[in-house]
């Protein structure tokens, strides 16, 4: 039965080829921190896990699955002889460092063009994940992917890769800030589907992370929140200003958010913070105001509460009641309760140790055995045990992988190696 959580059966229906750009000689573009080759195709090994769960959706196969050379005639052959209904190319933009955006090609700017209106879908969905400029839906008809397939296809650019400016964008994917390659793979799932009448599965695990690098996260004066390294800060930074009542920052989520979570924070640690820090959390309830005192518990996970959120949802630091400090703007963190929702069946626990290992917990009724699969569904280890099972990976790239039991479909929980 653990099959069939990687991939659907065949049956009538839907197939998609999956095209991830470049590969082997050809890099694509190149970031500080990692290569286009290599970004692409990990979304799109992740894009061909979540519509593999789509009713309706048949078959999806990709034009590669490894670091290798692949022609673009290559590309295309394979498409057609294999008769697919949709071509879906994956690629990242580069310039000159200070361009941010998303843009999407087809072959047709004919509103009634299949092409085009999935490239619509694409694109408004990618827009929604990552937040950047909307550079459009654009005539790609010269292009060789979309000009010589003879199934409606699109080429999708999610960002620029080499942009430098307010945050480094390689940096967000090579270390997955706050699932920077699950929100793009869930964007192209969610924008296919859309199109397709489909049902789109359930993004991630439903754990979200909206650190201050995320484009989610705004301050009212950039020149007075200073930018900090020091104090163990979430990822690479942190902001920090004086604790004075009219600064601000804040976190939007740019998935929906839907339902209980568990609303943390991260701060920095240090002697001189404020002791009164308001975080305004806005839910589906209206608006509830917090006090946290950043005097202590610096550089973890501290919750602020439970809170009900319908769709929308945003955080704020509103100052402090204390004129006294410093005020550190990090990162937030929205956690399903266990055995709520959609996404964290109470069956399995995983838990990341400091050591890059995990912790596995069973539930009492479980079978004691564990297999670890990628996000192409290739097994890479099998555990055993009862109670809990440590698991080290070792030699793996950083990327998402899947612990389920043996003999339970709903016991799956989602490890991100970073």
């Amino acid at each position: 039965m653990i099959c069939s959580l990687v991939f659907s059966f065949v049956i009538a229906g839907i197939t998609v080829c999956i095209d991830p750009g470049h590969g082997g000689s050809s890099s694509g573009a190149v970031g500080d921190y990692i290569l286009e080759k290599d970004v692409v195709l990990e979304v799109a090994l992740q894009v061909h896990n979540l519509l593999n769960q789509v009713p309706g959706i048949s078959y999806t196969s990709l034009t590669r699955d490894g670091d290798y050379d692949v022609s673009l005639q290559a590309r295309t052959d394979y498409a057609n002889s294999a008769g697919f209904d949709w071509f879906i190319s994956i690629h990242e933009n580069a310039f000159d460092t200070t361009v941010q955006g998303t843009e999407t090609f087809c072959g047709s700017l004919d509103p009634q063009d299949p092409s085009y209106q999935l490239a619509f879908q694409v694109q408004n969905s990618i827009l929604d994940a990552y937040g950047y400029t909307n550079r459009g839906v654009k005539d790609g008809s010269y292009l060789h992917v979309i000009r010589e397939t003879v199934m409606p296809a699109i080429l999708g650019e999610g960002s620029f890769l080499d942009y430098d400016v307010q945050w480094n964008e390689s940096y967000l994917y090579a270390f997955n800030v706050g699932d920077h390659v699950g929100l793009q793979s869930w964007a192209y799932a969610h924008g296919i589907c859309e199109n397709l009448g489909l049902w789109t599965p359930p993004y991630g695990n439903g754990v979200f992370v909206i650190d201050n690098l995320s484009p989610g996260f705004a301050v009212d004066d950039s020149l007075a929140w200073e930018l900090v390294c020091s104090g163990a800060p979430w990822m690479m930074n942190c902001r920090a200003t004086d604790a004075v009542p009219e600064r601000t920052a804040s976190w939007t989520s740019l998935i929906q958010i839907n339902g209980l979570f568990t609303l943390s924070s991260w701060w920095t640690s240090g002697s001189d913070r404020s002791s009164s820090v308001c975080y305004r959390v806005f839910h589906a309830g209206g608006y509830s105001d917090v006090y946290m005192n950043q005097l202590t518990g610096g550089a973890e996970w501290v919750p602020l509460g439970s809170f009900t959120f319908d769709g929308d949802c945003t955080v704020q630091i509103l100052g402090s009641q204390s004129s006294a400090g410093t005020i550190v703007a990090d990162a937030v963190k929205l956690t399903p309760p266990l055995g709520t929702g959609e996404y964290e069946p109470a069956c399995l626990s995983v838990t990341r140790n400091p050591a890059s290992s995990f912790t596995i917990v069973l539930p009492p009724e479980a079978s004691g055995e564990i297999v670890i699969y990628d996000s192409a569904g290739r097994r890479i280890a099998r555990l055993q045990g009862s109670g809990t099972v440590e698991w080290t990976p070792v030699n793996l790239p950083d990327g998402v992988y899947f612990a389920m039991e043996t003999d339970k479909f709903s016991s799956v929980r989602l490890i991100y190696i970073r």
